[in-house]
């Protein structure tokens, strides 16, 4: 499911343009070898590549690109290249059977994923065995679809009204589709059933009897796609954040329970009944909008509602980084002042505004059964929050005239593959019941519980029992389950306090910074009374 899962804008987190990235595709696919549109084994030619990441220094790996069908219905018509960084195995008598990462999304780049912070847990794999970063068809440099031109711009000085919103929504999708097809973009070649046919032709091309996939978030989906439909050969899955072949709605009471977990949190830091604190503001904002203005939007003033509101506490318990705000950002709320909530209202109204070509199909194609959707309304009656948490869908969904995979692709899935499926208490999109709904269908699948870990960083980094145990079982070793803690956020007491943890500065470095500043102040006034005794002499 397309999360919008907030993230306060930042003048150096910026993407590569789109041009950069089609010049290194066509230097990079120079060193591709390919099966030919007759159907012959599909072949890769590995080329040396460094691997710069962002934290970790630059890393000896590979790089080839795999060509397939753009669809497999259309064997003859135009073909796609796929992206492939290698990491080889670092030990050399490893015995273990390749992995290959698959990111979230849909729309994240395996590639892009290991350049981050999360480099550490792909190290650890890598001592194991070879790691395989895979650009699913329409991210990274794996033939990504052409920008929409159109996104749908909320007025400020409204707030959003869902049905209102909905349309604008339907006609700005409406009008990228018409763009990407006027531009030659067959949506109908992005869904997970295609992303699977490709892990397969990847299979194939290294010649290897079975393989092992790694997923997070949407690259579980996908991971269980490949499962169903590929079975034979695959070996191993390690399935973190899971999203089931039925998962793409999320549940809405899903939210309401993240937000009780957060609230025990926010007790033992001095926000007390948050859960209260929530009711009240929605209610508040029910009777009346209110405005806000957002500093990390270069002051701009907002009129939020109720329904502003639900979308952006929704989305804001997706990730610790928003947790981290949201007390504060209600708190503030409760006493009148809009400002924080404000900053998270606009970051999600301009996330919802903007439409990409693969998300958008993925996630149509992937659907739901009408259980699930059933499911989901009669909660969303009873949520805090509504159906804000999978919000313009499905009812987005209903009228694009997308490819739908259908009730066989959703069904319930049983197998007897070794899995390590890792969920996150504090994981307001892929929450624990995901992963506890898909084990009795698994005979030799294990749960990984990571107390207080959320959809983000700290599920793979919050202890280092989680990539011991990920590299283990991807070495060849029994998987071990279990719980594991991790630290609670560290919620924001104040707006000075959440400007430091922006910053990415914490407790112990603002002490050490006081300490030096008042060492420095002492040093001062020193000198200063020095100047002055020394004046008095002259005089």
């Amino acid at each position: 499911m397309r999360h919008v899962l907030l993230s306060i804008p930042s003048s150096t987190d910026r993407p590569p343009g789109l041009p950069a990235r089609w010049i290194l595709a066509c230097v990079l696919s120079a060193f591709t070898l390919a099966a030919h549109a007759s159907g012959g084994e599909p072949t890769l030619k590995f080329a040396p590549y460094a691997f710069e990441t962002q934290r970790h220094g630059t890393i000896d790996a590979e790089v080839a690109f795999l060509e397939v069908p753009r669809r497999r219905d259309q064997p003859e018509g135009p073909r796609m290249k796929l992206r492939v960084v290698r990491l080889p195995a670092t030990r050399g008598d490893s015995k273990a059977v390749p992995v290959v990462y698959l990111a979230g999304g849909p729309g994240g780049s395996g590639v892009g994923t290991a350049r981050g912070p999360r480099w550490p847990v792909f190290e650890q794999v890598q001592r194991e065995t070879d790691v395989l970063l895979f650009d699913q068809r329409g991210t990274g440099l794996s033939d990504p679809p052409p920008p929409c031109p159109y996104a749908e711009r909320f007025d400020d000085a409204k707030p959003l009204d869902q049905n209102v919103a909905l349309a604008a929504l339907r006609r700005t999708a409406a009008r990228c589709i018409a763009h990407w097809q006027k531009e030659g973009v067959d949506l109908a070649a992005y869904t997970t059933a295609e992303s699977a046919a490709d892990l397969e032709d990847l299979r194939r091309a290294l010649g290897e009897p079975r393989i092992s996939l790694w997923g997070m978030s949407y690259g579980t989906h996908l991971a269980l796609a490949t499962l169903r439909l590929h079975g034979a050969g695959i070996e191993r899955l390690v399935l973190m954040g899971v999203e089931g072949p039925d998962d793409t709605l999320k549940l809405p009471m899903t939210a309401d329970a993240v937000l009780a977990e957060l609230a025990i949190v926010a007790r033992e830091q001095g926000f007390d009944d948050l859960m209260g604190v929530t009711r009240r503001v929605l209610d508040k904002l029910r009777r009346e909008p209110a405005e806000g203005r957002s500093l990390m939007h270069k002051g701009r003033r907002v009129t939020l509602g109720a329904f502003d509101a639900q979308l952006a506490i929704a989305a804001a318990l997706g990730r610790r980084s928003t947790q981290q705000m949201l007390p504060l950002a209600l708190r503030d709320a409760d006493a009148g002042d809009y400002d924080l909530m404000a900053t998270l209202v606009l970051s999600v109204r301009e996330q919802l505004g903007q439409f990409q070509a693969m998300p958008l199909a993925m996630d149509v194609a992937s659907g739901q059964s009408p259980q699930r959707r059933a499911m989901v309304e009669a909660q969303a009656r009873t949520s805090l929050f509504g159906d804000a948490l999978n919000f313009p869908f499905p009812a987005l969904g209903d009228s694009l005239g997308l490819v739908d995979l259908g009730e066989g692709y959703r069904a319930p899935l049983e197998h007897d593959v070794d899995a390590l499926f890792v969920s996150g208490t504090l994981d307001g999109r892929t929450p624990p019941g995901n992963a506890l709904a898909l084990l009795p269908g698994f005979s030799n699948g294990v749960h990984l519980l990571v107390r207080g870990a959320s959809h983000d960083d700290e599920l793979w980094l919050g202890d280092a029992r989680i990539a011991e145990r990920i590299a283990s079982f991807l070495g060849g070793q029994k998987a071990g389950g279990g719980e594991v803690t991790v630290p609670a956020p560290d919620l924001a007491q104040g707006k000075l306090g959440l400007l430091l943890q922006a910053l990415n500065i914490d407790r112990g470095t603002i002490s050490l910074a006081l300490l030096a500043l008042f060492a420095l102040v002492g040093v001062a006034v020193a000198l200063t009374m020095r100047c002055r005794r020394g004046r008095r002499r002259h005089l």
